[in-house]
């Protein structure tokens, strides 16, 4: 059995957004290490801190512990599949929503132009300032775009929590794979805006198993904790505690 879970957030987030996720796995024996990736670590993330520098965050973070299960969320499984590759700590891959990339294959290459007005358009909306090279979401938006099943008032607090991010990402690819060579899962979320559902449905194909909330928009690890906590856990080998 695995005892701890490494949890990398996505684009804009912070570790702030694993909370509930972290209290589940505690009630269920397992330690989380949250990683705050240097792209969107602060107001005005350095230039350096690209998707390469986010993945050598998430690998020196692996470097401190044994045995891993390694949580991607949305853009995060790009440089965690670079990050894991070849690393002894790493028993399980972890999918939250999340890009299962390959070489080649970036942020902005999943957008979809037909995705219809709900879905997340980086042309329509993503403010990017030059000046900084930061990229921020459009404030009216974020509600709808990454958790549109939360009651308002928690759909308030977590987009208080979205950070500016490092427009550098949107065009960079892994240089390795960790998923061919790990054992995967992935979590669907059905009702996604911000990684199109349909986008979802084809890289499940690259995960050994899936794991599906059909209801959960992008943000299950707020809306629904304990199924996010009870996957995490299985893939850690153990079982979790019912209800």
């Amino acid at each position: 059995m695995v005892d701890t879970a490494v949890l990398v957030h996505g684009a804009w987030h912070s570790p702030w957004c694993r909370h509930e996720v972290v209290a589940e796995l505690e009630r269920q024996g397992i330690r989380s290490v949250l990683v705050d990736l240097p792209s969107c670590r602060a107001a005005v993330p350095e230039a350096r801190a690209d998707m390469h520098a986010d993945a050598a965050e998430i690998r020196r973070t692996l470097d401190a512990h044994d045995d891993v299960v390694l949580v991607a969320h949305f853009y995060a499984g790009i440089p965690a599949t670079k990050a894991a590759a070849g690393h002894p700590a790493v028993r399980h891959l972890v999918h939250v929503a999340a890009y299962i990339a390959d070489e080649g294959e970036t942020l902005l290459g999943y957008a979809l132009s037909d995705a219809g007005p709900d879905v997340l358009d980086p042309a329509k909306d993503l403010d990017v300032d030059p000046a900084t090279g930061t990229m921020t979401v459009r404030p009216d938006r974020a509600p709808l775009l990454f958790c549109a099943d939360l009651a308002p008032a928690a759909a308030d607090e977590a987009v208080r929590h979205l950070r500016p991010m490092s427009a550098s990402v949107l065009d960079q690819a892994p240089t390795a794979i960790a998923w061919r060579g790990l054992p995967s899962t992935y979590l669907l979320t059905g009702r996604d805006n911000a990684t199109p559902t349909v986008v979802q449905r084809r890289l499940v194909r690259r995960a050994d198993g899936i794991e599906e909330l059909p209801d959960s928009s992008h943000a299950p690890f707020l809306s629904h904790p304990r199924t996010v906590a009870r996957t995490i856990a299985t893939a850690a080998g153990r079982t979790a505690p019912p209800g």
